[in-house]
């Protein structure tokens, strides 16, 4: 086992940078606020922070050998709670992934496989994603400093830009806000948000 400090490159840092920013936005979210939308349009904001559940959950079983395909919609659904479970899963996430030698192993995931590290990256993008969803659909601010989200925007722009006009593609076509925009809205952009 190498339990080694984190760095800003190695991919754990910057996801659990933004869990704390996520955990904040969960934090500020109202019961009001659940039947709301959300800037991902299948989802209400009930349905966002049972999604955000979902990602957590995920990563932590994957870390601790299990198959993600073990966390489902079902398993995570709930009404209310969205903060303790989320800070359940988030610590979970944490004990999981101490291994820094689990960054070199590889995983599967429901777009393939992938060692750790380009992994981890792949899920602060969706995780940074989803919080700035979060914080456009109830009306926080959001901040995550670029640095924390480099390989984050890397992993993302593995996702093709071209094709997106195909019904079947799940994301929108890309919105540039030009790269002197905060990296979090530039990886959101990618994603497909709109954020102009």
């Amino acid at each position: 086992m190498t339990d080694t400090p984190m760095t800003p490159d190695d991919p754990r840092f910057g996801f659990a940078n933004v869990t704390s920013t996520v955990r904040s936005l969960i934090d500020g979210t109202t019961a009001h606020q659940h039947g709301g939308s959300t800037p991902c349009s299948e989802f209400t904001v009930k349905d966002l922070l049972n999604h955000i559940n979902l990602v957590m959950n995920r990563v932590a079983v994957i870390g601790n050998g299990g198959h993600w395909s073990d966390v489902t919609d079902e398993s995570v659904a709930q009404d209310d709670g969205h903060a303790e479970a989320f800070a359940e899963a988030a610590h979970a996430v944490m004990e999981a992934w101490t291994d820094a030698s689990k960054l070199e192993q590889m995983y599967e995931v429901p777009w393939g496989e992938l060692p750790g590290t380009p992994m981890l990256f792949t899920y602060t993008a969706e995780l940074a994603t989803h919080a700035w969803d979060l914080a456009t659909a109830t009306g926080q601010p959001i901040e995550i400093a670029d640095e924390m989200l480099g390989g984050a925007l890397f992993a993302a722009k593995m996702l093709p830009a071209e094709g997106r006009d195909d019904p079947e593609f799940p994301f929108d076509p890309v919105v540039d806000p030009g790269e002197d925009a905060p990296v979090l809205l530039q990886l959101a952009g990618w994603m497909g948000r709109q954020v102009l």
